[in-house]
């Protein structure tokens, strides 16, 4: 069984006792509470290649990972998890699919007025996601344990109407959406990605459905505004349903190198896409929810017919208790919060 742990850490916007910026007949929040409770967790990324031949399928190399139990603590703006493997336990994860090594950090800013993602993600070791048993591979699946990637930026985005409607309800826990609302989402991104392999990314028997089939090394950066809207539907105060949505409209260059040695540079316009959901049911004590996070990068060739996409999924099933935090975890986390005050960066939690 394959063993690890990773750390994920939400910011959420805290607000003093006697705050009533936001409308307490919308949402109630217990940011002074302890959360606590056991998740799943799956996580899945995908580097692909893709040919407006119509004979070639599209190219979906992706992590082989599986789903991992954990346990999630919060308090006020802090939320930590961490997870073991249940290696193959989970019917999608098979060792024929190699081994992928990740070194993935998510820090997600969840306010009253600011929802962000800081992406670090870097993984290696790849597999042909949906072509089972391909001609061109000596087993069940074609892997590449050489294909490396890595994926990094930050996303902002102002949350407009904040005073009724809370993004951290499904995503953070200590809060509870009671009257459906909604909010218009404004801000921007910046984006800096590669991929690299020892040999081209398209198999050399599928050559010749790709003009960019050659290339074995390919970086990007974008940059632009984004735009989006949120909400979250309310059945009889306790069972909700959310959806999040954020387009980027982003400026983009890549930059490719084949294996000859050849390099080549393109500027364009690329619409990125994020998306979150959650389903669950939430009460002043508890809270049952089921979440996905997906991110989405659309990445333009110098071939003008193909083009790249690199993705990553985050799906996620929790329960949390909310319970009284003692006297130490808030004395830590309140010395937290003012040493970030300090450093300047107090609008991340107003």
């Amino acid at each position: 069984m394959l063993f690890f742990a990773s750390l994920g850490l939400s910011v959420a916007a805290q607000e003093a006792d006697t705050d009533m910026k936001h409308d307490t007949s919308y949402y109630q929040r217990y940011n002074h509470r302890l959360t606590l409770g056991p998740l799943l967790l799956k996580k899945n990324s995908v580097y692909a290649t893709r040919s407006r031949d119509d004979d070639a399928f599209p190219l979906r190399y992706s992590t082989n990972s599986p789903t991992r139990l954990g346990l999630s603590i919060g308090y006020d703006w802090l939320s930590v998890s961490g997870s073991v493997g249940l290696g193959t336990l989970d019917p999608d994860y098979k060792k024929e699919k190699g081994k992928t090594q990740s070194a993935n950090f998510q820090m997600s800013v969840n306010g009253k007025s600011v929802l962000g993602d800081l992406h670090f993600q870097v993984n290696k070791g790849f597999y042909l996601r949906g072509q089972q048993d391909p001609s061109f591979a000596p087993g069940a699946y074609y892997v590449r344990p050489d294909i490396k990637t890595q994926i990094f930026g930050v996303t902002i985005r102002k949350i407009l109407k904040g005073d009724r409607f809370s993004i951290k309800a499904p995503f953070v826990y200590d809060s509870w959406q009671q009257r459906s609302a909604g909010s218009f989402l404004i801000g921007g991104e910046f984006i800096y990605g590669n991929a690299k392999g020892d040999s081209a990314f398209v198999p050399a028997n599928l050559s010749a459905s790709f003009p960019n089939a050659d290339v074995n090394y390919m970086r990007y950066i974008m940059f632009g505004p984004t735009a989006g809207y949120a909400h979250t539907f309310v059945v009889k105060k306790h069972l909700f349903v959310t959806g999040v949505v954020s387009v980027n409209g982003d400026a983009a260059q890549t930059f490719e190198k084949t294996e000859q040695g050849a390099e080549r540079t393109r500027w364009y316009f690329s619409p990125n896409l994020s998306l979150r959901g959650a389903i669950g049911y939430n009460t002043e004590k508890w809270e049952l929810v089921g979440s996905v996070i997906s991110n989405r990068f659309f990445i333009g060739s110098n071939e003008k017919d193909a083009n790249y996409q690199n993705y990553s999924d985050q799906f996620r099933l929790a329960y949390l208790r909310r319970i009284n935090a003692g006297k130490t975890i808030p004395a830590v986390i309140n010395w937290g919060r003012r040493a970030i005050n300090t450093l300047g960066f107090g609008w991340l939690l107003d």
